[in-house]
């Protein structure tokens, strides 16, 4: 396992070896050399390559850009020339010609990955979202069957607020990686926001349903499947208000007839109330005041048939828990009008088992003034009145209720104490979030980082007032079992105000995200003041990669933890070839 290490201040450069620093030594070296091959015979791509790469790295620009040029002249199809012009110019603060230089290397050779992943790391550096989004979607249709291109592009998508065009990446990532539970995870939050809620639930059934007991993702999917059913929030595509294309004119007219319509309703005028209701539901269909109203409106006209079906749209309106329950009693009479009895019965029972369930929970409680509470008495009357209709319900529902009579007997009476050990036992905290599934399904969108990248090398670029920026090279999301050396480049979202420990720890991602701390690689850095980017230095492990994929948990503070937990990102390692 590899050690913590601390990043070295602008002062102590030295002490990294991935990073690019000038040397006045080499910089006159090289520019001999620059000079004496001009008198020289051509040389193949390869050398010129070569020798390019070693002026710049010795940070001599203009000689290496000189000696690519000229290559470039005799090569003019040379795929690796163009894309190594564009590396150097991406660090000497040109994208745009690094771009050109990066577009000539594709019309070269349009399948060259590495090319793609370069032009998708300068893009991203400078901040055009859309574009480098256009590359990964390059890159997933080359590398069809690479889940984390999928995975990547599905975060980048929810990123600029493509929902949709996110969830289908999702769902081709998760084809891939079928096992990665925690992946279904992230699926089921993508189809909760896009208003998918069957869909989210059957994946948070799938992983329940899976996942090993006391597995860190138990909790996780627990907490997921009561957001999708008890929440408030209900994604990111839900509506309470008017829809997006609303004028300003509907806006005031939605907001005019909404008053007017409420005097109507008050003063009895119902024949004349109901069009205005449902012009405030072509304007709103998700308005769940105007909905119920309606409803009630056409009760009062005699028109229970149509009243049942206005009714049933509420449990899609996220209603308060007070209005959905007088909206299945309403819906209940409405029934009983329409002699549907067994419908009529099932909506009465289910009011009545809730007040009965209300009533225990709260006995001997002082309930605060203005408290709605169902009305057991007045349900129990309406379900008097059903059940000559429905024996065969009456009868199953008292042989329900006999059999739980029955349970309850037979179950040991608890002593003093064991009661009170149960007591306390459902007081205490729940089981804490292990630290690998801190944001599993979480809606994660936002972190400390504008960006994380993983890439083969790191160079600095120091500005004259002093600060300083780290940029990837040869960024991807592939690495060969031979790699000595992976870092995790990442912009801040802002520049550091304060001295601020942060930490990167990768493992081999597993079915349940569990970690293996014998397989666990490790780096902290500490941001100082007006530090805008750094990078972790992940050095392969004494015994070697394993190859798979692995997942990086990105920690802000000095603990390490689940409540630190703030960002992620993946990588493959794969077999040399």
């Amino acid at each position: 396992m590899a050690s913590f290490r601390r990043q070295d201040p602008v002062d102590r450069p030295g002490s990294r070896s991935g990073v690019v620093l000038v040397s006045l030594a080499l910089l006159m070296l090289v520019l001999i050399t620059g000079a004496v091959a001009e008198d020289g015979p051509k040389l193949s791509v390869e050398r010129l390559s070569e020798e390019a790469s070693v002026a710049w790295e010795s940070g001599a620009v203009t000689v290496g850009l000189e000696l690519l040029d000229q290559g470039i002249q005799d090569n003019p199809d040379a795929s690796v020339l163009h894309k190594l012009r564009g590396d150097i110019l991406s660090t000497v603060r040109d994208p745009k010609e690094a771009v050109q230089a990066y577009d000539r290397a594709l019309a070269a050779e349009p399948t060259a990955v590495d090319v793609h992943w370069a032009k998708w790391g300068l893009l991203v550096r400078w901040g055009r979202a859309h574009e480098a989004i256009a590359e990964l979607q390059s890159i997933a249709r080359i590398e069809v069957t690479n889940p984390l291109i999928h995975w990547r592009l599905a975060l980048e998508l929810r990123k600029v607020d493509r929902l949709e065009e996110s969830l289908e990446s999702y769902k081709r990532a998760v084809e891939l990686m079928p096992d990665l539970l925690g992946w279904r995870l992230a699926l089921a939050r993508s189809k909760f926001d896009v208003l998918d809620y069957v869909g989210a639930d059957a994946d948070l059934q799938y992983v329940l349903q899976h996942v090993t007991p006391g597995s860190p993702l138990e909790l996780p999917a627990k907490n997921q499947l009561a957001q999708l059913y008890e929440s408030m929030d209900r994604g990111r595509r839900f509506k309470r208000v008017l829809t997006p294309d609303a004028t300003a004119d509907q806006l005031k007219e939605w907001a005019s007839l909404r008053s007017d319509a409420w005097k109507l309703f008050e003063a009895g005028q119902y024949k004349e109330v109901e069009p205005v209701y449902r012009k405030l539901l072509d304007l709103n269909p998700s308005d769940p005041i105007a909905t119920y109203q309606l409803g009630l409106t056409l009760m009062q006209l005699d028109r229970c048939e149509e009243a049942v079906d206005v009714f049933g749209n509420m449990s899609n309106l996220n209603p308060k828990e007070d209005d959905y329950a007088d909206t299945l009693y309403r819906m209940g009479q409405c029934y009983v009008e329409l002699e549907r009895w067994e419908e009529a019965f099932m909506h009465f029972q289910i009011l009545y088992d809730a007040a009965v369930e209300f009533e225990e929970a709260n006995k001997g409680i002082a309930l605060p003034a203005g408290t709605r509470v169902l009305a057991k008495d007045k349900i129990a009357r309406w379900l008097e009145k059903v059940r000559p209709h429905v024996p065969e319900l009456v009868q199953q529902k008292a042989e329900e209720a006999k059999r739980e009579k029955e349970l309850r007997a037979r179950a040991p009476v608890l002593t003093e104490e064991a009661f009170f050990a149960k007591a306390i036992e459902k007081v205490k905290p729940q089981k804490t979030l292990e630290t690998g599934v801190a944001i599993a399904g979480r809606d994660a969108d936002f972190s400390w980082f504008r960006y994380v990248i993983p890439a083969g090398k790191v160079v600095r670029d120091d500005f004259p007032t002093g600060a300083h920026e780290f940029m990837p090279l040869n960024p991807g999301d592939t690495f060969p079992i031979t790699q000595s050396e992976i870092y995790l480049v990442f912009r801040l979202l802002s520049d550091s105000l304060e001295t601020v420990p942060l930490a990167a720890r990768c493992s081999p991602e597993t079915r349940e995200m569990t970690e293996d701390p014998q397989a666990t690689v490790q780096d902290r850095v500490m941001t100082t003041l007006n530090d805008r980017s750094g990078y972790f230095l992940l050095t392969a492990p004494e015994s070697g990669w394993t190859p798979g994929h692995y997942r990086c948990g990105l920690f802000a503070g000095e603990q390490a933890s689940a409540y630190s937990y703030v960002d992620e990102v993946r990588f493959r390692i794969a077999q040399s070839r």
